[in-house]
């Protein structure tokens, strides 16, 4: 009789555990959820028709569009590696879809804790599924996130399993909130971010952090793409030692300034993928195309980069994946 006792309470105090865990996440869900539908939804993409934004051609060979050669291109066998496309556009307020500006594949392995921040450069002239072979940043305008990775994975093999997008206001909203950045600045780089700064480290507010990650004219748009991966990694470094307070603040401010294709659910998943990996992980940064895989040409009146897809497709294999 008194083991039958026993065994209700503790049947009693299993139930309620088990309903007290139940509710500790329904809490954690219903949190998670109020700040997630913070963040803004592709609900529809309407099709664009192609255009070319076309330019004198300075000294550059001309490629007849005839003779360009893409080849079969493998996929990356990358179902292990968890791949986030981060896309910035030049949109003014009161403008729709605009071509990217910036183009970023963060590839995640969890297993080996490892981060690749794969910049593409947007004068890339690649296959565009559907249309007439154009620029790279052009498939965003011309179909938003459907077609800018149907684009990658085309051209490159990468499947990209979801897409994160910001406008510049949003840019540098995102840089204030965290209270600027710290970046090292050289003479010629202060010269065109202006607002005080000086050769050595500045601390950065969200317009002069913008100016840096835009700035293209004193060498070129590898560079710039170089800026932008350092001011990521700067955020990074700078969040990761917010407290929850903190953190909670940044996401209110934060996220209405996001747009993605990814529902709440597969955020919750990846969120749940990349818990452990805060703080604690390796990253490597590159861009794409790398030195000697690619041909500086002038074709349909744009002076573009002509990758070698193949070379390319092999380096991101062997090297750039995070495998």
């Amino acid at each position: 009789m008194a083991n039958s006792r026993k065994r209700k309470k503790k049947g009693k105090g299993l139930i309620v555990l088990v309903l007290l865990v139940l509710l500790m996440v329904a809490g954690l869900v219903f949190v998670m959820t109020h700040y997630l539908n913070k963040i803004n939804r592709v609900t529809e993409v309407v099709p664009v028709s192609e255009d070319f934004e076309t330019e004198e051609n300075f000294g550059l060979d001309e490629m007849n569009p005839e003779d360009v050669e893409w080849g079969e291109i493998a996929p990356l066998m990358d179902d292990d590696l968890l791949n986030i496309l981060l896309v910035g556009q030049d949109r003014r307020p009161g403008q729709g879809r605009q071509r990217s500006d910036t183009m970023i594949v963060c590839s995640v392995n969890v297993k080996t804790k490892k981060i690749a921040m794969i910049s593409f450069l947007r004068d890339l002239y690649v296959q565009i599924p559907g249309y007439t072979d154009n620029r790279l940043n052009a498939a965003y305008v011309f179909g938003g996130f459907p077609l800018l990775k149907d684009s990658l994975k085309t051209n490159f093999g990468i499947t990209v399993d979801g897409c994160f997008e910001v406008d510049f206001n949003g840019f540098t909203a995102l840089i204030d909130e965290i209270g600027g950045v710290d970046i090292s600045l050289t003479a010629a780089e202060a010269k065109v971010v202006g607002g005080g700064t000086k050769e050595g480290e500045n601390h950065l507010n969200g317009d002069l952090a913008l100016k840096y990650a835009r700035i293209r004219k004193i060498d070129s748009d590898f560079q710039r793409t170089n800026r932008q991966r350092k001011v990521l990694l700067a955020c990074y470094e700078k969040v990761k030692r917010c407290s929850l307070k903190e953190m909670l603040s940044l996401l209110d401010q934060a996220l209405p300034n996001l747009t993605t294709d990814m529902t709440n659910t597969q955020i919750y998943a990846i969120m749940t993928k990349l818990f452990s990996l805060f703080g604690k992980v390796e990253i490597n940064t590159y861009h794409i195309p790398p030195d000697g895989t690619y041909t500086n040409v002038y074709i349909r009146g744009m002076a573009v980069l002509y990758p070698d897809l193949k070379a390319i497709r092999d380096i991101l294999a062997d090297q750039y994946m995070p495998f």
